[in-house]
């Protein structure tokens, strides 16, 4: 199993069989990685991108970890404090594209960007991988501030999202 480390965090990518706990139990999957207790934090919104996430995982057993959500895990806290999901193989322009998420009582803590910076980092050293795509709401300012910090730039835009690319 693939687990990137920062000083402060550990980075998991969910097997199907962790993804499904995530998504149906939220405690039986800390349980399971031996994880101190987090608040509920899988909104519906989330819930939904997981279970689809999910279905991508079923399709792609094998490389699952190019489809599923990365449990962002605290170091000291022994917990979850957010993920990070990655949206497939890279395309034929070497693209592959990211969400994340922060739960709540984490933000503006410096974790998201800490583990952007780590993946991002991870992602760009595969041989496939040309460039790190991420996509943010036009008022989603922390989520902006994180990819600033962490050296992405916005590449395009619609009336409601901003584009950024790492490379």
């Amino acid at each position: 199993m693939v687990e990137l480390n920062t000083e402060r965090l550990k980075l998991i990518p969910l097997n199907l069989e962790n993804l499904k706990l995530l998504i149906h139990n939220q405690r039986e999957v800390e349980i399971k990685l031996s994880l101190n207790a987090s608040d509920e934090f899988l909104n519906e919104e989330l819930k939904l991108a997981l279970k689809f996430r999910l279905s991508k995982v079923m399709e792609n057993l094998k490389d699952y970890i190019w489809y599923t959500n990365w449990l962002i895990i605290s170091i000291d806290k022994n917990c979850t404090v957010g993920g990070i999901i990655l949206k497939g193989h890279p395309n034929e322009e070497g693209e592959v594209i990211i969400g994340y998420y922060t739960i709540p009582q984490y933000q503006g803590k410096g974790y998201m960007t800490e583990a952007v910076n780590n993946i991002k980092s991870w992602l760009l050293n595969q041989p496939e991988v040309r460039f790190v795509i991420a996509d943010t709401d036009k008022t989603n300012i922390a989520s902006h501030r994180v990819l600033e910090k962490s050296g992405a730039e916005i590449y395009k835009e619609t009336e409601d999202s901003y584009f950024w690319r790492f490379f």
